[in-house]
């Protein structure tokens, strides 16, 4: 079968969950004989943790003048089959120079209604939405739903771990793994405790919210069972210590963590936003997004049940395969570049 050209535009410096899907697809197109090409800044983390197989091209940070120039450049020289955006100023950028521009869209937030937004979002050529929650997003901003194809992350599974030492509780453990920022609403999980006296909690992950939940715990006298645990690179020894993995975001495209949780075994609780009803499927029920009430009661009746956390473990398995990823983005990628 005749190989793709696929040009990869990410122009962020940070190290996030699309970065990380953006290496296991240009590493598994790269391995599946397609030429690959990520044009991203030389001083991202992208850059650094690409295998030298990948083709890298070098870019400015967000908005740049001379990043139009360069993808202007690449696109006379001919030769890609696709442009594959993976961050809005990608995707802006594209539209500028009238490139018919694959977006890969990974956040449920709500599509913009200024006239640049909407004119932007007519331009593309066609969307890869992380799940039907964010196909669905796109589609109420104005997106043809022919122009949307749903392709969810591949997310390997983690070893399973011993139990955090530090994390061992005579009393049940709740957890929240994520970035400290408003859409992951870890405060609804620190108010939630306010009314399940015999759990301990513990959040982990770093961000600008840190000192308004550090504030919120001391104000509801919480400190005693509440933890802000920062970065830990020991996520399956951390899960590994929980009674019950909670995500109580109010906007989530998909939510990799929550696959890696179900992978590890352990019993998850998520929210109604975005994806997440998806990614748990029929293994578990969630509670409504934004709601403390009914997180409170959804953790309640949720500890001390495991539920089938079998069927769960197999739906990380093959719905979230790196493998089923990369084949369905192929195949994607294929009908657009009429290859």
């Amino acid at each position: 079968m005749t190989s793709l050209s696929v040009l990869h535009i990410d122009t962020a410096l940070e190290w996030r969950g699309g970065q990380q899907q953006l290496v296991y697809l240009a590493e598994g197109m790269v391995a599946r004989g397609h030429r690959v090409r990520v044009a991203t800044p030389p001083a991202s983390a992208l850059a650094a943790r690409l295998d030298p197989v990948v083709e890298q091209v070098a870019i400015g940070a967000g908005w740049s003048p001379q990043t139009a120039w360069r993808l202007r450049g690449l696109a006379r020289a001919g030769g890609v089959d696709v442009f594959a955006c993976h961050t809005a100023p990608a995707h802006s950028l594209l539209a500028l120079l009238s490139l018919p521009a694959v977006v890969h869209r990974r956040v449920d937030f709500v599509v913009g209604g200024n006239a640049w937004s909407r004119w932007k979002y007519q331009r593309a050529l066609h969307f890869v939405a992380v799940s039907a929650g964010v196909s669905r997003v796109l589609s109420a901003g104005g997106v043809a739903e022919r122009a949307i194809d749903v392709v969810f992350d591949g997310v390997p599974l983690l070893a399973t771990k011993r139990p955090a030492p530090d994390l061992v509780r005579e009393r049940p453990l709740v957890g929240a793994v994520g970035a400290l920022v408003d859409h992951k609403a870890h405060h609804l999980l620190v108010s939630a405790m306010v009314n399940l006296p015999g759990v301990d909690c513990v959040i982990v992950g770093e961000g600008p919210l840190r000192g308004a939940l550090e504030s919120q715990i001391a104000s509801l006298e919480l400190s005693d069972r509440v933890q802000l645990l920062g970065y830990r690179d020991d996520i399956a020894a951390v899960v590994g210590a929980l009674d019950l993995f909670v995500h109580p975001s109010i906007e989530e495209g998909m939510g990799q963590v929550v696959v890696e949780a179900m992978g590890l075994g352990c019993p998850v609780l998520v929210s109604t936003a975005g994806g997440l009803p998806e990614v748990v499927g029929e293994t578990s029920t969630p509670f409504l997004a934004g709601d403390v009430r009914s997180l409170t009661d959804a953790i309640a009746e949720r500890l001390g049940v495991r539920g089938d956390v079998a069927e769960a473990r197999l739906r990380a398995q093959t719905c979230f395969s790196v493998d089923r990823m990369v084949e369905r983005t192929v195949e994607v990628y294929r009908r657009l570049g009429g290859v």
